[in-house]
């Protein structure tokens, strides 16, 4: 009997996401979508999915991790994923994008907090990105059940947010993200220069 493994994934820039409602999801396959434009082989990868753990870390030339915030935590899969691959995302470019409302946020002190948990899940997880981004999501209200709905209506109640909660509210900022995209393309051509 053999035993069949899945072959290696070839990715000039992989784009790794977990995702809760799916807003992660679109940044990342947008982001991937902009690398493909710049003449990179690229694609998101959920990193619940086993095809995440069989990318062939020796033609990467930069990697992007994305998760969101829920209760002031990013998803224990984006942890895990991290922890495991600290060592492959150290020795390339990358970046990490937190995704949440509280990005938006009319405090400082609640942008200042979003900033700080972006900052601490590569840090406690032993990794170095060059670049960290916080992205604001979406209100997602079609997709949140019961209690979850309720709550955020609460929230966006308190902050001036709409509460209309039979349609979803689109906040990130797209430009923000090609921003990030040519960041990443900037850093890879740094490291090809210096490579040359």
């Amino acid at each position: 009997m053999s035993t069949i493994h899945p072959a290696f994934v070839n990715c000039d820039i992989p784009v790794f996401y977990a995702t809760t409602e799916g807003q992660t999801r679109r940044i990342a396959e947008r982001l991937a979508a902009m690398f493909r434009e710049k003449g990179f082989v690229s694609r998101a990868f959920d990193v619940a999915s086993a095809e995440a753990d069989y990318i062939e870390w020796g033609g990467v030339r930069a990697a992007v991790v994305g998760a969101s915030l829920h209760a002031h935590r990013h998803q224990r899969s984006a942890v895990a994923f991290v922890r495991e691959h600290a060592g492959d995302l150290n020795a390339h470019p990358s970046a990490f994008f937190s995704v949440s409302l509280a990005a938006i946020s009319p405090t400082p002190a609640e942008r200042e907090a979003a900033a700080q948990l972006a900052s601490s899940l590569p840090t406690k997880a032993g990794w170095h990105p060059d670049e960290i981004a916080c992205m604001a999501g979406r209100l997602a209200y079609t997709r949140y059940g019961f209690f979850t709905r309720f709550v955020m209506k609460r929230i966006a109640r308190r902050q001036d947010a709409p509460t209309d909660t039979s349609r979803d509210y689109e906040f990130t900022n797209w430009d923000n993200v090609g921003r990030l995209a040519n960041r990443v393309a900037q850093m890879v051509a740094a490291r090809t220069r210096q490579a040359a």
